[in-house]
């Protein structure tokens, strides 16, 4: 009697790969929704975020080599950066050095981008420009004016007349300040232009009706500002009275 012949063993099954392909498309279309969702489209932010892995690449080195003559390395080493529609003042930058879009090459962990910016324009301006301390507010009074200016100059009238001549007089002490707010209608950049055009022509009829010296015209100012309370009522004109607190006199050595 023939002996049974035993059939070939089955090829390993790949039925596996269903899974893994669901999986990845999944994972795939799941950082497309990221990418579209982000403020910079650019991929300005994918690369800030590959320069510190690869400075650690260059500097660490990797286990794993290859013993075939096609490859030292599990990785290609001297690929070129992506080029990205970022601003770079200093030129392309090469792989070993890739910093993303950072300005300095100091290779410092940034955890939030858009504070770190902030904080060196700060820096700059500081730099650039003579930034004093504003003096400590010790009192405020509001006087909210809810009748329209005259349309043509001359803007004020008698009930403005009447409440500027009220808080004129404590322009003359040296801790007081006024300012004169003049609110724009809608918040855009031509109701905007229109209130601060409107609070410079007050500021200029003040000047003239009271003939404040020129110490006590510094002491008042006049803006054209954005309401910012939706569930509060816009008035025309706020005038603002401010006390400062006394500074501390530095005694004579």
């Amino acid at each position: 009697m023939a002996r049974k012949i035993k059939p070939p063993d089955a090829p390993p099954s790949k039925a596996y790969l269903v899974s893994f392909g669901d999986t990845m498309t999944t994972l795939l279309a799941f950082f497309i929704v990221l990418c579209s969702l982000a403020e910079n489209q650019t991929g300005a932010d994918l690369h800030t975020g590959t320069g510190s892995f690869i400075q650690a690449l260059s500097g660490g080195g990797l286990p794993g080599r290859f013993t075939f003559d096609t490859s030292a390395n599990a990785i290609v080493r001297d690929a070129s950066s992506p080029l990205y529609i970022d601003e770079n003042v200093d030129g392309p930058e090469s792989e070993s050095k890739a910093t993303g879009t950072d300005d300095d090459d100091n290779a410092v962990r940034v955890i939030n981008r858009d504070k770190d910016v902030y904080t060196r324009y700060l820096n700059e301006l500081e730099n650039l420009a003579k930034v004093e301390r504003l003096p400590e507010v010790e009192g405020e009074v509001v006087f909210d004016i809810m009748s329209r200016y005259n349309p043509q100059p001359p803007l004020l009238n008698d009930e403005y007349r009447k409440a500027i001549a009220k808080v004129v007089p404590l322009l003359r002490r040296e801790n007081h300040r006024v300012e004169i707010v003049v609110w724009a209608t809608m918040p855009s950049s031509g109701a905007w232009l229109k209130a601060s055009t409107a609070a410079a022509t007050i500021h200029r009829e003040i000047h003239d009706l009271t003939r404040l010296t020129p110490e006590q015209s510094e002491r008042l100012t006049a803006t054209g500002q954005t309401w910012k309370f939706a569930d509060v009522k816009r008035p025309i004109v706020s005038i603002i009275v401010r006390k400062l607190a006394e500074q501390p006199t530095e005694e004579a050595n």
